[in-house]
């Protein structure tokens, strides 16, 4: 069932903002446009929350749905939003410039990150595409939504560990020697009790990364509350350093990790180099 929104009166698009408070212009200054301040608002909502329905959208901004078309299809025509295939719709590179924080490599991420989008109805499970925010993984984007095995939604935003999963590990075994030992000085004294009790030490430690390299990806088991839920990740590799990292989360009842080597590390590795198929 659709998501209750708020009916437009006369023109959504030509009167205050969805949020309640309608813009009010300084003495002397221009009155306020105010479907700008519309499509700003939608941004800022997939900036926060991630790739979004524009029934969500509606919701969220308490705006009519044909308002939200209205600025979905402004915005995607200058190319700031983009329709992906779940229906959803996310913000392009070309928004992201616009941050005051935005870097190269977000822009060099965007082929990763549309291939991921592609390639979800292929892999099936849930994938993230992850970013060190030290000291942990910031998650850049996932096919949670679009994944029906998806037990728990890995959304845009959140943060989880760097040594207690794949990705984590991943960015860690493939950074070189000099960044390794740089993370390593913060987060090896500062470990949780279940890093210590996989890694007796730094020569454990050392050996389980030199292995990972070796193979060419990581892996991670995780309790869930009825089964074990397993992971891959593997670098996505940017002049000789991971500047990202590409993962997929699995049931362990339902796919082994000889059976995850052999289906979907392959189109893992062929998102991470931005293949759309």
């Amino acid at each position: 069932m659709d998501e209750p929104i708020v009916r437009d009166r006369v023109d959504e698009a030509e009167l205050g903002t969805g949020l309640g408070n309608p813009p009010t212009a300084q003495p002397g200054h221009p009155t306020p446009v105010r479907v700008l301040i519309r499509g700003l608002e939608l941004m800022q909502a997939l900036s926060r929350h991630g790739p979004l329905t524009t029934a969500s959208l509606s919701h969220k901004l308490r705006l009519a749905r044909t308002t939200v078309n209205r600025c979905l299809s402004t915005l995607e025509c200058g190319g700031f939003v983009e329709r992906l295939q779940n229906r959803r719709y996310a913000l392009t590179a070309k928004s992201l410039t616009m941050s005051h924080g935005f870097d190269a490599v977000t822009e060099r991420l965007e082929p990763v990150r549309r291939a991921m989008h592609a390639h979800s109805s292929r892999v099936q499970w849930p994938m993230s595409l992850m970013r060190l925010q030290f000291p942990e993984m910031y998650i850049e984007d996932s096919t949670d939504r679009e994944s029906g095995f998806a037990v728990e939604y890995f959304e845009r935003g959140m943060l989880v560990p760097v040594l207690t999963t794949a990705s984590g590990r991943a960015l860690i075994a493939f950074s070189s020697s000099c960044v390794r030992e740089i993370l390593l000085e913060y987060l090896w004294p500062n470990r949780s009790p279940e890093t210590a009790f996989t890694w007796a030490d730094r020569v454990a430690f050392d050996r389980d990364m030199a292995q990972i390299r070796e193979r060419g990806y990581a892996r991670c088991v995780r309790p869930l509350r009825l089964t074990e839920q397993g992971s891959l990740a593997v670098p996505v590799m940017i002049d000789g350093e991971p500047v990202a990292t590409l993962a997929v989360r699995f049931a362990l009842s339902a796919v082994s990790f000889e059976e995850a080597r052999k289906r979907l590390l392959p189109a893992l590795l062929e998102i991470s180099l931005g293949k759309a198929g």
